[in-house]
């Protein structure tokens, strides 16, 4: 048994990491609209 599968990591890490750095990316996104619409709201 092997403790670190290399090829696993070559194969899926790069798709794994954009995917997941896209997700934080869409998220922070949706704070900064929320944020947005909040400071609108206050200049009212």
């Amino acid at each position: 048994m092997k403790l670190f599968d290399l090829s696993h990591f070559k194969e899926k890490c790069p798709i794994e990491a954009r995917n997941y750095f896209k997700e934080i990316i869409l998220k922070l996104e949706k704070i900064e609209e929320r944020l947005d619409s909040i400071e609108r709201s206050f200049d009212k």
